[in-house]
């Protein structure tokens, strides 16, 4: 009844199918056979490492992407479980904002076909030199397709302007999703941090989400006194 395990020709996500592979097989071993699972660890892994956004990152979610803002989302709660989101802001705004720093380009079967808007904002963000990220999405649940489909999708002029030259992140299923996640967070400047500010930051009850309508640029987070007690840290803002 082991579930199917998919070997990626990428790095990062050969080694969760290999540790898939193994736990299986040391499942099956007499020291082992009594057990339902065995978590295994490799040092240096991807998914073990704790990430902060010591630089401020304004990733800028565009409304004509669909969903950009939730892939977005999803890399900020990954790692507010251990308060790192600091100096993460999500935008999603129509109009690109001044504060961007990164646009997410989120690539499955909809995208530049279900709203042209992206096209312009994806030329602009380029002419502006703003970087972009782009999320491979190969999740079928999600409208996951080859990429050989965006050849077929997006506008000729990015094509040609060489929008593709620089690689898209995959961002698989399951097990592998994880990794996605760290890859896009790295992508986007977060960084690791050392084991005693992640301990320190696990200690402190800060780091919480705060949506702000659309249209606004700040927001001033609510402080309780409890909250007055303890280090400040920035919020992830949703603006």
């Amino acid at each position: 009844d082991w579930p199917l395990t998919i070997w990626y020709r990428i790095d990062e996500f050969r080694l969760i199918s290999l540790k898939t592979i193994a736990e299986a097989v040391l499942l099956c071993s007499p020291n082992y056979v009594n057990q339902t699972s065995l978590p295994l660890c490799v040092s240096g892994e991807l998914e073990s490492q704790s990430l902060a956004f010591s630089k401020p990152c304004t990733l800028w979610a565009s409304p004509a992407n669909a969903g950009s803002l939730d892939l977005a989302n999803e890399i900020a709660v990954a790692f507010a479980a251990d308060r790192e989101t600091a100096g993460l802001t999500i935008c999603t705004t129509d109009d690109r904002p001044a504060s961007a720093t990164h646009l997410l380009l989120y690539l499955n079967e909809d995208t530049f076909v279900s709203d042209e808007r992206l096209a312009e904002q994806v030329t602009q963000a380029r002419q502006d030199r703003l970087p972009i990220v782009m999320a491979h999405e190969n999740d079928l649940d999600r409208g996951g397709c080859e990429f050989a489909k965006f050849f077929e999708t997006t506008p000729q002029e990015l094509i040609n302007a060489g929008l593709y030259n620089a690689l898209a992140i995959a961002c698989f299923p399951g097990l592998h999703h994880e990794v996605s996640l760290v890859l896009l967070a790295k992508a986007l400047g977060a960084t690791p941090v050392s084991a005693r500010s992640s301990i320190r930051d696990s200690l402190s009850n800060i780091g919480r989400f705060t949506t702000v309508p659309r249209g606004s640029t700040t927001s001033d987070p609510v402080v309780t006194e409890e909250d007055s007690q303890l280090e400040q840290v920035p919020e992830v803002e949703q603006v």
